[in-house]
């Protein structure tokens, strides 16, 4: 029951609207065809930016997606698409390779593309498909873009920000005491998530969608260390926030036609605007220094999660890392000299 009451007052009280200009800044935003992405995308537009570049999927709806902003918005700055596929590494590099050399500077970069599954799927590299796009791929991405954000501040512009999309599930989720054990949880959860696909186990969504978002937590945290200059100024601030429940379209995997109207009723009273839980996304990256290392949701910095938290958590997000940066050399060995000094 309080969880309930907790997300009505949440409902009732959304984040503020954010005033801060962004005249002059490039701003990049993953998954921004639609949803959340879609209205920070505007957000950053009416409120002055100078490009605001579109990476999704489906070069077509990201188009369309520009248009809308176009139409929608007073603001004058530019807006490109570009495609980008989370779920392959090739596209993944693509991309990255398209910023460092077509885009002058880079400011802003908000990793939104996310996903949820209702049951056991993989991705062409063996991963769960929930931890693979949310983790394993948007850590990817950050590492691939940290050397553009960090040039673009060495230019004299004011230092940039990468913004992790987290959850407030993974401040939540209570893990099972062979996971909180486990020196290498995302391999257990996928040998977990097998068992479900070969018709030997269960498979829950939120535990996946929020583990994925723990492990998400746990590794941006090295990329902040990777983000400080020799001196320890951030070079680049690296940041995470949380837009709270809202109205978006993370669920669309839900097909079965007895959870829909559950679905539906639920979000219908407990659920945000995604304009609303967009805000979050807007005022995070404008938090500047105070937002080094934080996580943000609800107009405020909240406190580290109890999974990451003290000596036993500074280990497993430790352990967590260096799985992260296994997984990906196996197929981009590249990480290895991007990771030095994480």
């Amino acid at each position: 029951m309080a969880g309930i009451v907790k997300l009505w007052r949440q409902k009732r009280s959304p984040p503020a609207e954010p005033t801060t200009s962004f005249a002059g800044k490039t701003v990049l935003v993953t998954g921004s065809n639609t949803g959340l992405g879609y209205e920070s995308a505007l957000m950053f537009h009416k409120l002055g930016a100078h490009h605001i570049i579109l990476a999704v999927r489906t070069p077509s709806t990201g188009e369309e997606a520009a248009r809308n902003i176009r139409s929608q918005s007073k603001g004058s700055g530019d807006i490109t698409v570009l495609p980008l596929d989370m779920l392959s590494y090739d596209s993944i590099k693509s991309f990255a390779s398209r910023i460092s050399s077509e885009v002058p500077v880079l400011d802003i970069a908000v990793l939104n593309a996310g996903v949820t599954s209702t049951s056991a799927t993989f991705s062409n590299y063996n991963i769960e498909r929930t931890i693979q796009v949310n983790t394993i791929s948007t850590i990817l991405l950050a590492l691939l873009l940290l050397p553009k954000l960090r040039e673009s501040h060495q230019q004299g512009r004011d230092t940039p920000v990468l913004e992790f999309v987290s959850s407030g599930t993974h401040v939540v989720i209570n893990w099972d005491e062979e996971l909180r054990k486990s020196t290498s949880p995302i391999a257990l959860l996928n040998a977990r998530a097998q068992k479900s696909k070969d018709g030997k186990g269960s498979y829950s969504f939120n535990t996946y969608y929020a583990s994925s978002k723990v492990f998400l937590q746990a590794a941006y945290q090295h990329i902040a260390r990777l983000a400080a200059s020799k001196s320890g100024e951030p070079d680049v601030i690296v940041t995470s926030v949380c837009p709270g429940m809202t109205k978006s379209n993370l669920a669309r995997d839900f097909k079965q036609w007895w959870i829909l109207p559950i679905l539906w009723l639920f979000y219908y009273i407990f659920a945000r605007s995604t304009e609303e839980g967009a805000r979050t996304y807007v005022s995070g990256a404008a938090l500047g220094e105070k937002g080094r290392g934080g996580f943000w949701q609800h107009d405020k910095l909240q406190p580290t999660a109890p999974l990451l938290k003290d000596a036993e958590g500074d280990k497993r997000a430790e352990n967590i890392w260096h799985e992260i940066i296994d997984i990906l050399r196996r197929d981009v060995p590249e990480v290895l000299e991007l990771t030095k000094g994480a």
